[in-house]
């Protein structure tokens, strides 16, 4: 009998029931059923045993069952709405990064880095906000800034990935694209100034930018934190992408 599996999807912000494996609801998320190409995505799968007052947790098998003709259930919605929140870190297990054509990357949890000792920092935060900030924080230090309930501008949890700013900002010089793109290391720049000069912890880069997954300016890894705990999910350097996940990086980088 084929299980159900539980996934935290990032963007958008969703819980899924299906009886599709990490990989298939990967390529499924990205592609669809017809493969025509609609966009990448990212995802964590939850512990199927997770139980939660927040979601309706009893439809999952009345409805997440295979169709008429034995095919499996791909997708079952069970939250498009503050669903982050609602999960609680230890129920989460595996990353998946998927491009938009379907290639999927699997990421484990691994320690956090230690010894953080940048004068800047440039986070893509992801879900459930997405701007592009500066930052004179470490990872853990933004990550309880940005969930501090006392502070009006906090959320219950964050997931963000740490950008090189250096890959970012030479690619911005050099790109032939959009003027956004163009402008954004002058942003940049600007935004670390600000830092600097005025002893705040973030300056907001770019508000307004539509949810975009920069995968060959990642930095490190992707974190997933609260003002409690921190997951830290470490990103592959480029030469092992290249060695041993080439089909992926080959589509993440095109």
């Amino acid at each position: 009998m084929q299980s159900t599996r539980l996934y935290l999807s990032m963007i958008p912000e969703a819980l899924v029931a299906s009886m599709l494996p990490p990989i298939e609801f990967g390529r499924y998320l990205a592609v669809g059923t017809h493969k025509r190409s609609s966009g990448a995505a990212i995802y964590i799968e939850v512990d199927p045993e997770f139980k939660s007052d927040f979601f309706n947790m009893d439809i999952v098998p009345k409805r997440c069952v295979p169709h008429a003709d034995g095919s499996p259930k791909h997708s079952l919605y069970l939250g498009i709405y503050r669903v982050m929140e609602h999960i609680p870190l230890e129920s989460l297990g595996k990353l998946y990064l998927t491009t938009r054509d379907g290639q999927v990357l699997e990421l484990e949890q691994g320690e956090l880095p230690t010894g953080f000792d940048a004068a800047h920092y440039l986070y893509d935060e992801i879900c459930p906000v997405h701007p592009l900030i500066a930052s004179s924080l470490d990872p853990v230090a933004f990550t309880r800034f940005a969930t501090n309930p006392d502070s009006p501008l906090c959320v219950p949890k964050i997931f963000f990935t740490q950008l090189n700013p250096d890959t970012l900002i030479d690619s911005g010089r050099t790109a032939k694209g959009s003027l956004a793109i163009r402008n954004l290391p002058d942003r940049i720049q600007e935004c670390f100034e600000s830092l600097d000069a005025k002893d705040k912890p973030t300056k907001t880069v770019d508000r307004l930018r539509q949810p975009t997954l920069r995968w060959n300016h990642i930095k490190n890894g992707f974190y997933i934190g609260d003002q409690t705990r921190l997951l830290y999910y470490p990103f592959p350097a480029k030469d092992k992408l290249e060695r041993d996940h080439h089909i992926w990086w080959r589509s993440a980088t095109l």
